[in-house]
């Protein structure tokens, strides 16, 4: 999953979103990062939905779809990216919240966090704002340009790009894979949340 389902895993919890959002930032001991509680908690989440996904058969098969097609090295950031795309587009299956209002709290609840967050994680959230990554979601067009900024971000060739294509080409497939995922993680995601 990426920026718009780690947000959406912890909706019914705001006072995670902005640690949640940032929890790539932060690598290795937890105990080593004078963070308060919630920004903690929410990095934890993060790491469990990582754990979770990394794990998923569902995403190894939906990877496998795009190892087909020649997509290799970056085949997880871009099944990541697909599925929010699919969880935007479909935002009215899964949310009864209004998805533009949706993302308005997600930057409120992690603007008022922001101090405490790592920098590298303050540029790219600069970024994010900046170029309505989260605004684009829903669209074909805007998942394009998406894939193809995220490509840029890397240091090497890919295939990036690309993955919209593949998608297009096995939407029924991958539509059934990523639905059946996303109603997985929301209810391990609970019980996970629960224990914090």
């Amino acid at each position: 999953m990426n920026f718009l389902g780690h947000a959406y895993i912890a909706r019914n919890h705001p006072e995670l979103i902005a640690g949640n959002f940032a929890g790539d930032s932060y690598k290795g001991n937890l105990d080593n990062f004078d963070l308060p509680k919630n920004i903690i908690d929410g990095i934890r989440l993060h790491r469990y939905i990582d754990d979770f996904t990394d794990h998923s058969d569902l995403i190894l098969k939906a990877g496998h779809i795009f190892r087909l097609q020649g997509i290799q090295k970056i085949v997880y950031i871009g099944t990541d990216i697909i599925m929010d795309h699919y969880l935007a587009r479909e935002w009215n299956v899964y949310s009864s919240k209004d998805y533009d209002l949706f993302v308005q709290r997600v930057y409120q609840h992690t603007d008022k966090y922001l101090e405490h967050l790592a920098p590298e994680f303050q540029g790219l959230y600069t970024s994010l704002k900046k170029y309505k990554w989260l605004y684009d979601y829903p669209t074909e067009s805007g998942i394009r340009k998406i894939l193809t900024q995220f490509s840029q971000r890397l240091r090497f060739d890919n295939e990036l790009i690309r993955c919209m294509d593949v998608y297009l080409e096995n939407q029924v497939e991958l539509d059934h894979i990523f639905s059946t995922f996303l109603i997985e993680i929301k209810h391990a995601s609970v019980e996970f949340i629960e224990k914090l």
